[in-house]
């Protein structure tokens, strides 16, 4: 008898093995493999939506200069409905361009706002408009950057308060704590009954109008503005440009 089986009577490996650990392609696909090349702005990768947001960021931190990757990145998150995702490829962007690729970082930063928290969305925006980096303890936290200098966002987790019982906080400060917790209303609050009793302060004037811009709020800030115009005899500059920029949102 012969020690060894013909051809006919070996079984089909491949028939075997898929038939009983049901082996597919995709199944050994890495996101490497389907983007590494690729120009497409959202490769097909099903089922890896965590690999391949991990892909893309060491992409990112590995060639911070490959705006393809930075646009896949964005256009994953925002497929994922990726919130603090979405901000975070958005920031990376921001710092790798420094004051590159204005065209590309507006058309994502307006494409992206629907799915962007309000106070993040209004950061990127005054960043682009200035074409200056900001403060990077005045940004909203973004623990999945990988560009960015540090963590972002306020570290300190207890205020010590020197002064007395009852004595009054600053505005700019109890503002921006309610923009760290989307409170955008009461920011708004604090900012305009600060202003007509400190009109001075062009950083409380910044802050409110960025608020107005973040949200698109024509009818608090016409208000405001006629409240002001009762206490100084002229705005500051900024006040038109905000107002020009309202109308212009609000023209159908």
């Amino acid at each position: 008898m012969a020690d060894h089986l013909s051809q006919n009577q070996r079984p089909a490996l491949s028939q075997c093995v898929e038939a009983e650990y049901g082996i597919e392609q995709e199944n050994f696909a890495e996101p490497a493999f389907l983007i590494e090349g690729s120009p497409a702005l959202n490769p097909p990768c099903p089922g890896m939506k965590n690999e391949v947001a991990d892909y893309l960021a060491h992409s990112v931190a590995a060639a911070p200069d490959n705006l393809l990757r930075h646009t896949q990145r964005i256009f994953h998150h925002y497929g994922q409905n990726d919130h603090d995702g979405l901000y975070a490829a958005l920031l990376d962007l921001f710092i790798a361009s420094e004051d590159k690729g204005y065209a590309l970082r507006r058309r994502l930063l307006t494409g992206a706002r629907n799915r962007l928290r309000k106070d993040c969305y209004a950061r990127l925006d005054r960043w682009l408009g200035s074409g200056r980096a900001p403060d990077w303890a005045d940004l909203p936290q973004a623990p999945q950057s990988v560009l960015a200098p540090g963590i972002t966002g306020s570290l300190s987790l207890v205020q010590v308060s020197n002064g007395t019982p009852g004595e009054e906080r600053d505005p700019l400060l109890e503002a921006r704590e309610h923009i760290e917790y989307s409170q955008l209303d009461q920011a708004r609050a604090v900012l305009e009954d600060a202003l007509p009793r400190q009109p001075g302060r062009a950083d409380l004037h910044a802050e409110l109008l960025l608020l107005y811009r973040a949200t698109g709020d024509l009818d608090n800030f016409l208000r405001a503005r006629e409240k002001l115009e009762q206490v100084v005899d002229t705005l500051p500059a900024i006040w038109d440009d905000c107002e020009r920029y309202l109308r212009k949102e609000h023209t159908p």
